[in-house]
């Protein structure tokens, strides 16, 4: 019996040595430039930031750049929320309207959710563009529209 608990307990530690310097060094092998924090939205409950961010993500040859969006909750309740992104890509807006713009937020009081490159939550950042050569399209217009629960 102690020799099955024993041998269980090396075996999740053994994964978890094997996985952790793979998560480690993909984490690592982003390039992370940042312009500078621009107020979006304040009211009294929430504000919202937006960063230029580009992310250079040498494993997968990802190369974007990103609005980076810092959220902070302004008071000691817990704040919810809803955001619709207005994303104009040269002068068209493309996500007007659309429900899948429409995300839902909780923040705890004093909290500050700030989006990353390692995540790919749209709800966190609007992505901006990718190498020219890739793709000429670029954000060049965003609203965010913010409704309390």
């Amino acid at each position: 019996m102690k020799y099955n608990l024993l041998f269980k307990a090396f075996s999740v530690f053994s994964i978890l040595l094997f996985f952790s310097p793979k998560m480690n060094a993909q984490q690592q092998n982003i390039d992370v430039t940042t312009g500078e924090k621009t107020v979006i939205f304040e009211d009294q409950f929430v504000k919202i930031e937006g960063t230029i961010t580009g992310c250079d993500n040498h494993t997968s040859g990802i190369n974007n750049t990103y609005v980076m969006l810092t959220f902070t909750n302004l008071t000691q309740d817990t704040r919810n929320f809803k955001v619709q992104q207005d994303l104009f890509y040269d002068g068209t807006c493309y996500t007007c309207g659309k429900d899948e713009y429409l995300f839902n937020y909780s923040l705890a009081p004093g909290e500050v959710k700030i989006g990353s490159c390692i995540e790919n939550s749209q709800s966190m950042r609007l992505y901006h563009h990718m190498p020219a050569n890739l793709s000429p399209v670029v954000l060049t217009d965003y609203q965010l529209h913010v409704s309390h629960n």
